[in-house]
């Protein structure tokens, strides 16, 4: 049996999928799986991932209907054989000793998923610009004893490897046909688990500037964040913790619904815009009525003030596109 099993959802990356899987395939450690699950592409992956089976039987593939990239997740998991698991997007790779490091890591220490580092990847001109965790390889860490945890690690699914009863014996799925769906998943996970540990070392490669990467648009989806956040408020209301993470979940929810905020400074539809600022800032303030004051900084970056109210994000929008009209 496979001591691990690499999930990778596949749709419409012919132009990214061979590196993707040759990078997974000439890893250090050899004792994996790997799922890839076509997720109803309409370009060559489904030909591409059906050779890639035929030359390595390490490979599994599931071809399915359209359902995003969560269902695609969900689909890989329910055939993984082996104890831990590892999320890689298809039009990403990964450095040669991953699984070894992680897998070396977790049985180390015990823990129940590990966290890595990762390079932002800029295929235009090949640059990569490091993104580390703040948390030590020597240790290991709760978030009931460092609450920090929620508020200083990536939503990713991406840059951990997990131990798959974490998933299996909690119940724990990606949301369905949503966006940011990592956000509703792994700070369940944290809540669950004893021990989480680190390696401090860029071990994923997250291609940052795909062309027709959606993560930057603005549109309907774009609610999905605060169907995100009520997941993970609601189980941590679930789980009796909900109060003594009160700072730390307001934080989260306020910096990744601000994150979707600046999405709309180049959208042209006002009254779209307006409308989903409202839902926004009701969400914020029904959750917590004194934000964005808050124990950690909201407002990261050197702009973040204007998103935080919403008249004054109203009215900036609004002299934005009579900018852009002229």
């Amino acid at each position: 049996m496979p001591e691990i099993s690499v999930v990778v959802p596949v749709y419409n990356v012919e132009a990214y999928l061979d590196k993707c899987i040759d990078s997974i395939l000439n890893q250090t450690f050899r004792e994996f799986e790997l799922i890839l699950v076509d997720d109803g592409s309409t370009d060559h992956c489904p030909a591409i991932i059906d050779q890639r089976a035929k030359e390595d039987e390490r490979i599994r593939v599931i071809h399915k209907k359209n359902g995003g990239l969560s269902d695609a997740r969900n689909e890989g998991m329910k055939i993984a054989r082996g104890e831990y698991v590892s999320f890689i997007d298809s039009d990403d790779f990964i450095e040669p000793q991953m699984l070894e490091k992680c897998l070396s890591k977790l049985k180390q220490t015990g823990a129940d998923l590990v966290i890595f580092d990762f390079y932002q990847y800029y295929q235009a001109d090949g640059r990569r610009e490091l993104i580390a965790n703040v948390f030590s390889e020597d240790h290991t860490y709760s978030i009931h004893d460092t609450p920090e945890l929620i508020t200083s690690i990536a939503n990713a699914a991406w840059n951990k490897v997990y131990r798959l009863s974490l998933f299996r014996d909690h119940g724990i799925s990606y949301p369905w046909g949503c966006l940011y769906e990592d956000l509703g998943t792994t700070y369940r996970l944290l809540a669950r688990a004893e021990k989480a540990a680190f390696v401090n070392e860029p071990l994923y490669d997250y291609l940052k500037d795909r062309p027709g990467n959606i993560t930057g648009e603005f549109n309907m989806r774009a609610y999905h964040v605060l169907d995100m956040v009520k997941i993970t408020l609601d189980d941590y209301k679930r789980l009796g913790i909900y109060e003594k993470f009160y700072e730390e979940l307001k934080f989260l929810g306020g910096v990744n619904i601000l994150e979707c905020l600046k999405k709309t400074r180049d959208c042209t539809d006002a009254k779209m815009v307006n409308e989903y600022i409202d839902v926004c800032f009701y969400d914020l303030r029904n959750n917590w009525p004194e934000f964005p004051k808050c124990r950690y900084k909201i407002e990261r970056e050197k702009n973040d003030w204007v998103y935080t109210d919403p008249l004054r994000l109203k009215l900036y929008l609004a002299m934005r596109r009579k900018v852009k009209q002229r």
